[in-house]
């Protein structure tokens, strides 16, 4: 299975651009042991969103709609969708009218015929020729051989660095995280903040294609936003921004896989 799904299921991603008409758009992925199983709606106009989910190995029909019966694109706006099966391209598109569909299966590829080999000829003896006697070869000197440079290999990445960023709100000293692995073990953690509307930004180094926790809790259960100041926080890999909030009560967890420098697999949140 791919990192991040259980046995019997596959890794989905979906690329989606609104028109100026964003919700007019759907989108649903049925199987025919479990219906519908993931689908997606009401969006803003003119955004763009990327969502992943891990889906049974049957579901193989994605279902895109448009309620209006204009599509992504063109007359409104240049709208358009891309999907992804295990990090594999099935499909993408954005002119269409009221729905579109692409297969999230692979299709059986079809054999190659057996090729039998052809029986070499049999050819007839030949007389072996009589040889005459050559000179011993002159030797030519041996010379010491250059040094040759050696460049070792690249060794594969085993670890990605990840930018925790917490931006407390009015009582810092009631916010702490961690983040922890799938048996428990907190491997990165903060609080005890003593100033108020502040960023702090930690960062940590995890391993790919391990299961991770990040849990932030708030000891008055209030969170960080928005009643006593405007905190927030986020989780980033380089460029991308891949968990973030700041609106919660007691506690907010994001379970996360690190996949590869710019792909991130969010199992779920609570």
């Amino acid at each position: 299975s791919f990192p991040g799904c259980d046995n019997g299921e596959k890794y989905f991603k979906i690329s989606l651009e609104t028109d100026d008409y964003g919700d007019e758009t759907s989108w649903r992925i049925t199987s025919p042991t479990n219906g519908n199983v993931v689908s997606g709606n009401g969006y803003l106009s003119n955004r763009e969103y990327t969502e992943t989910n891990c889906i049974p190995s049957d579901a193989c029909t994605f279902e895109i709609f448009d309620s209006f019966g204009d599509g992504l694109c063109c007359d409104y706006g240049q709208g358009s969708y891309k999907v992804w099966v295990d990090n594999v391209e099935k499909g993408m598109g954005g002119a269409f009218e009221s729905f579109n569909s692409v297969s999230l299966c692979a299709t059986t590829p079809t054999t190659a015929p057996t090729l039998y080999p052809t029986p070499s000829p049999t050819l007839p003896p030949t007389t072996a020729p009589t040889l005459s006697p050559t000179m011993a070869p002159t030797l030519m000197p041996t010379f010491n051989p250059t040094n040759q440079i050696i460049v070792s290999p690249t060794l594969p990445v085993t670890c990605l660095t990840v930018k925790i960023n917490i931006l407390t709100d009015n009582y810092p000293g009631e916010t702490e995280w961690n983040i922890m692995d799938k048996d428990g073990n907190t491997v990165a953690s903060g609080g005890d903040y003593a100033q108020g509307s502040t960023m702090y930004t930690h960062e940590q180094c995890l391993d790919v294609e391990d299961v991770y926790t990040f849990l932030i809790s708030d000891n008055y259960g209030d969170g960080i936003c928005c009643e006593h100041g405007s905190g927030s926080y986020n989780l980033s890999l380089g460029e991308t921004t891949f968990i973030e909030g700041g609106e919660f009560i007691s506690s907010m967890q994001h379970k996360f896989v690190l996949v590869e420098q710019d792909t991130v697999v969010l199992t779920f949140q609570t």
